[in-house]
């Protein structure tokens, strides 16, 4: 169709045919299967599906879609309004995350896990630890049992002095 409609669409489209689904997963942020067909505008970074499965592929069925592409009679998707932008930072947060899991677990379990972990402790101990400031209620009754233990003996100790140290 490249060769033989050249006229028709050179001047809108370029075909090009790649064998490496990491770039075209790139392009659509999405994990497609192969083989896929699909258009792409390099300046406004839309890009178009067919509506027909790429096994009933007939020259028609492609002129036909073309044409309407051209037209604007499809809806576009991709660009690089602002929910783009963001889809496509998380987008390559989660692919970078997967191939450092396909590429290495103990890598991934190291960078990842061993975090984790240190920041679980942490919010364990911020969170369910006793502080030096807080005492039991046990505590504080026998505190409490040792003051009045304590005026009792002042007392004692005041009646025990010999009477010309009362005096003064």
């Amino acid at each position: 169709m490249a060769s033989k409609y050249r006229e028709i669409y050179h001047r809108d489209f370029q075909f090009l045919w790649m064998t490496d689904v990491e770039t075209v997963n790139s392009i659509t942020m999405a994990f497609l299967a192969t083989p896929v067909i699909l258009v792409l505008n390099t300046q406004t970074h839309y890009y178009y599906f067919p509506d027909f499965e790429v096994k009933d592929i007939t020259i028609e069925t492609m002129s036909d879609f073309l044409n309407r592409v051209r037209d604007g009679n499809i809806q576009p998707m991709g660009g690089t309004g602002f929910l783009q932008r963001l889809k496509r930072i998380f987008y390559d947060l989660f692919t970078t995350v997967i191939s450092i899991w396909q590429s290495s677990r103990w890598l991934f379990l190291l960078m990842f896990g061993l975090p984790t972990a240190v920041v679980s402790i942490v919010c364990y101990s911020i969170c369910c630890m006793e502080g030096a400031d807080d005492v039991p209620e046990e505590d504080s009754d026998l505190e409490e049992e040792g003051e009045e233990e304590t005026g009792q003996e002042i007392e004692n100790l005041e009646s025990s002095k010999p009477f010309h140290e009362k005096a003064d």
